[in-house]
């Protein structure tokens, strides 16, 4: 038998399985990522392998669906994504004057566009 089966978590702390012979309602994150969910508890269990390589596994009961970014996030991690990449121009020399007007750009869209819609009340609480 392999030496990774522990399904009562005696030797590693935690219920052990070797690499695909886990019970088939705990999931890894990958899998759960697969399937467009994110877990909302703690690792039950986990699968080894040789050496170092382990995997927490979580109930597929206990999750949720993965919440999907506004169009304003999207827009936000692109303009994040070209000032890093504009900086990463400049530490090895290249000139990035037209990349940072680009940035310039399209934050001052994105403002124009967050002024043009209705505000929303305020998050948290009040004080």
């Amino acid at each position: 038998m392999s030496a990774y089966l522990d399904p009562e978590g005696r030797r590693f702390g935690l219920p052990t399985w070797p690499w695909r012979m886990a019970p088939r309602h705990l999931r890894t994150w990958r899998q759960l990522d697969a399937e467009n969910k994110r877990p909302t508890a703690e690792y039950e269990a986990q699968v080894r392998g040789r050496g170092w390589r382990k995997a927490y596994l979580y109930d597929a009961q206990q999750t949720r669906e993965k919440r999907e970014p506004t169009a304003a996030q999207l827009d936000s991690l692109r303009i994040a994504r070209w000032v890093r990449s504009a900086a990463a121009c400049e530490r090895r020399g290249i000139d990035a004057a037209d990349m940072r007007e680009l940035i310039e750009q399209a934050r001052a869209d994105l403002a124009a566009r967050r002024a043009q819609q209705p505000r929303r009340a305020e998050r948290g609480r009040s004080r």
